[in-house]
C-alpha cells in the first residue's frame, strides 16, 4: 500500500503515475488517503519482479518466499527523531506468539501461518543514526542509501551477512508516523519498491548488494516523538508492504468518488483488510497468494458426484473451478472460520464494508502484465480478484461460476449443500439433487472426493484439538486397514501392516521437526513421555505420507 500524489517529478523518477484513494474511517470526519504505485509496462519488461506470480504458468521465477530466509530490517533514527527500542522490535518482528499492543503475533508469526510453514522469515535489526535531522531528507534514497553505507560497515551485519540473498531485499523503518513523515517529505508515505526503479540500478556498497525495500513508519499516529514501544504502528502495516516485498500486489482500487470501495477490502491482506482487529489482524494469506508464492496448488473441481470436503485454509487446501477455453479465468474456494489472523474479518477498522467468515467463492481473471502493474482492479465494471460470495450458513449456495473469456462455460452447475463441522472443514456438493446433511467421516467414507496430493505440504499439518489423539485428515491420504497409532501413559505405539521402511517425524506447534523414528518393522514403540507439550506425528511409509495425527502429552 502506499500514499503519495501523481506529480511530474514521481512520474518521470518512476517511470510511474501513482493513484490516490481515500477510505472513510470510523471517525466519517477524517478519512485515509491511500495511494499505490502503478508499475508501466516499460518498466515491466526491464525487469521481472521478484516472486512474480505462478499462477497457471510455467514460469520459474527467483524467488525469496520459502524455507529459512533471513532479512535485514533498518531501525533508522535520525538527529531530531528516536526510533522504538531495537530488543522490542526485534520481538515484534520474531517473539512466537507476541501479543503486546493488541497484536496477534509477531511479523515471523504472520507467514509461517500463512504459508503453513513453508515460509519462516528471521528479521535482524540493526539500529542505524543518520546525522541530520529528518526533514533534511527529501526523498526515499536520501534517506535509504546513507542508511545502508552504515549498514555495510557494521561488524554484526558482516558477520550475518552470508544468511541473507546475493541481492538482499530489506525492510527501512524511519521514526515518524507515515503521515507525519509524508507532510515533510512527499516520498515517506508507507510503500515497498525497487532501488532499480528509485535510482535506477541496483544499489551495491563494499560487495552488497540491494534492491527490493519495503519503507514503513514506526510509529503509531500522534506518537512520531515518542520512543514508548506502546507507540509502534500495527502489525498490519508491516505485513502489507513486506508481502509487497516478497511478490505480492495491491488489490483495492477507487470509486468514481476516489473512495477505496473497490476490491476485496476486508477479506485481504492486500487489500484493507491489513486495517482489520485495528490493524493487528490482518488476514491470512488467500489460496491465490499461497499459489503466486508457490506454496499451494488449488484442486480442480471434476467430479460432479462427489461430495466435496473443504479443510480449514491452514490446511492448505482450496477447489479451482476454471474457464476450460481460458484457464487463467477461475474461481478459487476456500474456507476461513474465524479463527486467528482471521478472526476479525468482520472488525475491519475503517466505516466501509465489513467481511464475514465463511466459505469464499474468490473470482480471478488473472493476467501478468496486468497484476504485475499492481492494479489489477482499476476497472470498477471488471475486477481481476474479488469475492464474489461468502457462504457462511449450512445449505447456503452459489450456483453463478460465470466467465468472460473465449465464452468458456463452467463444468460444474455451482457448490450447494454446504454443511460446516466446526472450524476444521466444510463438506458441499456440485450438484443441487444430491442431499448432504452432514461431513462423511473420510477415514472410512469411499464418497468423498479424492485429492491431489499436491496440495499437501509435508511441513504442514491440521488438527482437532477436541482430543488428545486427533486424526489429520489429509488429502487423498486413507488410513490403511489394520493401521493404529495409540498414546498410552507416554508411549507412542504405531502398527502399520504395511512392507518397507516406515518413519515418524515429530513437529512442534510451529512446523520445527523435533524427533524422527525410523523402522522397518510392523509396529514401534516410542517414549515420549519426556515432552510435556502437544505435537504433531507424520507417518510415511517409502516416503509416502500415509497419516498425520496431533498428540498431546500434557496431562
Amino acid at each position: 500500500m502506499s500514499w503519495f500524489d501523481c506529480s511530474s517529478f514521481w512520474a518521470s523518477l518512476f517511470g510511474a503515475c501513482v493513484f490516490t484513494v481515500s477510505a472513510a474511517w470510523a471517525n466519517p470526519s477524517e478519512n485515509m488517503k491511500v495511494k499505490n504505485i502503478i508499475y508501466t509496462e516499460e518498466m515491466l519488461q526491464s525487469s521481472v519482479p521478484e516472486g512474480l506470480s505462478r499462477i497457471r504458468s510455467n514460469i520459474s521465477t527467483k524467488s525469496f518466499s520459502t524455507g529459512e530466509r533471513y532479512f535485514p530490517v533498518l531501525l533508522v533514527s535520525t538527529a531530531d527523531y528516536k526510533s522504538i527500542d531495537s530488543a522490542f522490535v526485534f520481538r515484534m518482528f520474531n517473539e512466537e506468539g507476541f501479543g503486546e499492543n493488541g497484536y496477534y503475533g509477531s511479523v515471523k508469526d504472520y507467514f509461517i501461518a500463512s504459508s503453513a510453514g513453508l515460509f519462516k522469515p528471521t528479521f535482524d535489526i540493526y539500529p542505524i543514526t543518520l546525522s541530520n535531522n529528518f526533514r533534511s531528507y527529501q526523498s526515499d534514497a536520501s534517506f535509504i542509501l546513507p542508511a545502508l553505507d552504515l549498514l555495510v560497515e557494521r561488524n554484526d551485519f558482516k558477520s550475518r551477512a552470508s544468511k541473507y540473498e546475493k541481492t538482499i531485499p530489506f525492510i527501512i523503518l524511519h521514526p515518524l508516523f507515515k503521515d507525519d513523515a509524508e507532510k515533510l517529505c512527499g516520498d515517506f508515505f508507507n510503500h515497498a519498491f525497487a532501488l532499480r526503479y528509485s535510482i535506477n540500478k541496483v544499489y551495491s556498497k563494499n560487495g552488497y548488494s540491494f534492491n527490493d525495500y519495503a519503507f514503513i513508519g514506526q510509529k503509531a499516529k500522534g506518537k512520531s516523538s515518542s520512543t514508548n514501544s506502546k507507540d509502534v504502528d500495527m502489525l498490519g502495516s508491516y505485513v502489507h508492504e513486506f508481502s509487497h516485498v516478497i511478490g505480492l500486489k495491491d488489490l483495492y482500487s477507487a470509486d468514481e468518488n476516489g473512495y477505496a470501495t473497490i476490491g476485496p477490502l476486508p477479506y485481504d491482506v492486500m487489500s484493507l483488510g491489513c486495517y482489520n482487529g485495528n490493524g493487528n489482524y490482518p488476514p491470512v494469506f488467500s489460496a491465490f497468494e499461497r499459489e503466486s508464492m508457490g506454496w499451494l496448488k488449488p484442486i480442480e473441481i471434476e467430479n460432479n458426484d462427489s461430495i466435496y470436503e473443504l479443510k480449514n485454509i491452514s490446511g492448505m487446501q482450496a477447489y479451482a473451478v476454471s474457464n476450460p477455453n481460458h484457464p487463467n479465468e477461475f474461481y478459487l474456494i476456500e474456507y476461513r472460520p474465524a479463527v486467528g489472523y482471521d478472526s476479525k474479518i468482520e472488525k475491519s477498522s475503517y466505516s466501509g464494508k465489513q467481511g464475514k467468515n465463511g466459505v469464499f467463492i474468490w473470482y480471478f481473471d488473472f493476467d501478468e502484465t496486468v497484476f504485475a502493474s499492481n492494479n489489477p482492479n482499476k476497472d470498477v465494471n471488471h475486477q481481476r480478484a474479488e469475492v464474489r460470495a461468502v457462504l457462511n450458513k449450512s445449505q447456503e449456495y452459489f450456483s453463478n461460476f460465470s466467465f468472460v473469456n473465449k465464452g468458456g462455460t463452467a463444468n460444474v452447475d455451482g457448490v450447494f449443500n454446504v454443511v460446516f463441522d466446526g472450524n476444521d472443514r466444510v463438506c458441499f456438493t456440485v450438484k443441487r439433487s444430491k442431499t448432504l446433511d452432514k461431513c462423511p467421516d473420510i477415514a472410512s467414507s469411499s464418497s468423498v472426493a479424492e485429492l491431489s496430493s499436491s496440495s499437501v505440504s509435508s511441513s504442514s499439518v491440521e488438527y482437532s484439538s477436541s482430543s488428545s489423539l486427533a486424526t489429520v485428515g489429509l488429502p487423498g491420504r486413507h488410513m490403511a486397514s489394520g493401521m493404529q497409532m495409540l498414546l498410552s501413559r507416554g508411549i507412542l505405539n504405531v502398527e502399520t501392516p504395511m512392507p518397507g521402511k516406515k518413519t515418524l517425524r515429530f513437529y512442534d506447534a510451529i512446523g520445527n521437526m523435533v524427533g524422527e523414528h525410523s523402522f522397518v518393522e510392523s509396529s514401534a514403540s516410542i517414549d515420549i513421555s519426556g515432552w510435556n507439550r502437544p505435537i504433531f506425528v507424520q507417518l510415511d511409509v517409502n516416503g509416502r505420507l500415509l497419516l498425520a495425527k496431533r498428540i498431546s502429552t500434557l496431562p
